[in-house]
């Protein structure tokens, strides 16, 4: 993965990687739903995590799109 990408394409990246997480996520929920004396607390504990980053990445992408983070050229 080259550092030449431009403020939009590591803003598109940054949101796809968070609806990545979400969607892990949702996945994992389906799963536990299928296993028998699975720890619930934990598992939530885990979805909640990556809830959690997925917003993180969507702040940054929408810093990058108000012009509060911009990427700079590769020295």
């Amino acid at each position: 993965m080259g550092i030449k990408k431009t403020s939009l394409e590591l803003k598109r990246d940054l949101k796809a990687v968070a609806g990545n997480l979400e969607r892990t996520a949702g996945e994992i929920s389906k799963l536990a739903e299928r296993i028998k004396d699975v720890d619930v607390v934990a598992v939530l504990h885990l979805m909640n995590r990556l809830y959690k980053d997925s917003d993180k990445l969507k702040a940054y992408a929408d810093e990058i799109k108000d012009g509060r983070i911009v990427r700079g050229k590769a020295d």
